[in-house]
């Protein structure tokens, strides 16, 4: 019987990135059907963008990271120390040490919208963990 993404498995955040380049974003479970729990190593800075359907939630896990906001503070975060972006706020975020790991809440098939038109999202993308 498939309870869902993660249900009932053991994932360890740093052997899960393994191998992976930085911004490969893993889905490590999924709550209700709706509720995805993502992972990443960050690098660098993601270029502005909004998201339409959804508010996000950050927890730096490893290393440290600041979140830029459009007409707002900037919000720095060590590990351990988290936010919330709501929906339709124009941000970016930035590793400020290498190797940084955060975990990422948000809703499934979240979208997003970006202010560049080609913007360089490196190996960004969102993946469903096997």
């Amino acid at each position: 019987m498939d309870r869902g993404l993660g249900a009932l498995k053991k994932f360890n955040v740093i052997d899960t990135l393994e191998g992976h380049p930085p911004r490969t974003n893993f889905n490590v479970f999924r709550l209700d059907g709706r509720y995805n729990l993502r992972i990443a190593r960050v690098e660098g800075r993601f270029p502005w963008h909004r998201h339409v359907n959804g508010d996000e939630g950050w927890l730096v896990l490893k290393g440290r990271l600041k979140i830029d906001v459009k007409d707002g503070p900037s919000l720095d975060l060590k590990p351990f120390e988290g936010t919330m972006i709501p929906m339709g706020m124009v941000h970016s975020p930035i590793a400020l040490e290498d190797d940084t790991v955060v975990a990422v809440f948000n809703v499934d098939n979240f979208q997003h919208e970006y202010v560049e038109e080609t913007p360089d999202l490196g190996a960004f993308g969102e993946h469903d963990v096997e």
